[in-house]
């Protein structure tokens, strides 16, 4: 019964290795990856790229990495750990491009899941109800991976909040976010996050990733974001000063977010994207009935950042930083 969540690793092989070490040493039952979950694809160079566009280089970095390590090392874990689940979601430095390869090894795997735009039924609540019926919440599992527009390049997982289409300050008013970012796949693009969120099980059932059985409850699912909600302490950033005489916002969450929280009190939010917070800010907060949380990440410094907690008792929760060194 006992979880963790994570975010933001960004493709370091020893911070994942850490994780499944922690997780064989908890006896963990589910891991949550809450988005980023690859190398960022501006930094690395590929060797013999040359004449390659930097869109080619990031999806191939990405995927060479999928391919590579990261699918191999959950494979041997998971093939040795069969009564733990992990559940990811990408982020907005994960290509689009590549969900193709995670949704094969979803398919192939059966304690792996892939929760971009989809709802699950969380695998440790419905094995322990088919033995303790009634003495445990039948739990859900729904990802959602989009974050509002900042300073991001890598569009494939960022949306507009609102109709209003608000731009990161500083943009040129008169162009997309869309035409300055690099895209690998446009499916995203055609709704809001507001659009999304207003009515969420409809927006689940038209990508047609769940099943037609399942019913949603937001009050049992946990909902993995990869945007913490606006102007809490899971979205801080590094102060930012000014734009001309406007003072820029330190906090860099999604507004759609909070209200969707705030509105139909999921059981469990779990986000990440936002580094320090768990530095400047805190790793947990209560929007009303709902506890959030973002572990941040110091993958800059081989360090996990990992929150534990009870699956059926999520508001006992633990932060750790474990070093990987």
């Amino acid at each position: 019964m006992q979880a963790v969540t994570v975010t933001d690793l960004h493709g370091n092989i020893l911070l994942y290795e850490l994780l499944f070490r922690v997780a064989d040493l908890w006896k963990l039952t589910s891991i949550f990856i809450t988005g980023d979950l690859a190398p960022n694809s501006l930094q690395g160079q590929l060797k013999g790229a040359e004449d390659r566009t930097s869109e080619d280089q990031g999806v191939i970095l990405q995927r060479e990495f999928f391919i590579e390590q990261f699918i191999p090392l959950c494979s041997s874990f998971l093939l040795d750990h069969r009564h733990t689940d992990i559940y990811v979601i990408m982020g907005n430095d994960d290509r689009r491009a590549n969900e193709l390869l995670l949704e094969g090894f979803d398919k192939e795997v059966p304690n792996f899941h892939l929760l971009n735009d989809r709802l699950l039924a969380l695998r440790d609540s419905r094995q322990k109800q088919a033995f303790f019926p009634g003495e445990v919440p039948r739990l859900w599992v729904a990802g959602y991976p989009y974050v509002p527009p900042g300073g991001h390049l890598l569009m494939d997982w960022v949306k507009y909040e609102n109709r209003v289409k608000l731009r990161p300050m500083g943009m040129d008013s008169t162009m997309d976010i869309y035409e300055m970012g690099i895209t690998t796949d446009a499916r995203g693009h055609l709704s809001t996050i507001a659009d999304d969120l207003e009515d969420f099980e409809a927006y689940l059932r038209r990508n047609a990733r769940t099943d037609e059985e399942i019913s949603y409850d937001p009050t049992q699912t946990i909902h993995l974001f990869h945007s913490p909600p606006y102007n809490t302490p899971l979205d801080w950033t590094t102060p930012r000063g000014r734009y001309d005489y406007l003072p820029l916002s330190d906090h860099v969450g999604s507004v759609e977010i909070r209200r969707f929280i705030e509105r139909v009190q999921p059981y469990l939010a779990l986000s990440g994207h936002c580094h320090e917070s768990v530095v400047i800010g805190d790793y947990k907060v209560d929007l009303g009935r709902t506890r959030c949380v973002n572990p941040g990440s110091q993958t800059h410094l081989d360090v996990l950042s990992l929150v534990q907690f009870d699956l059926y008792h999520p508001e006992e929760m633990k932060q750790f930083f474990i070093h990987a060194r």
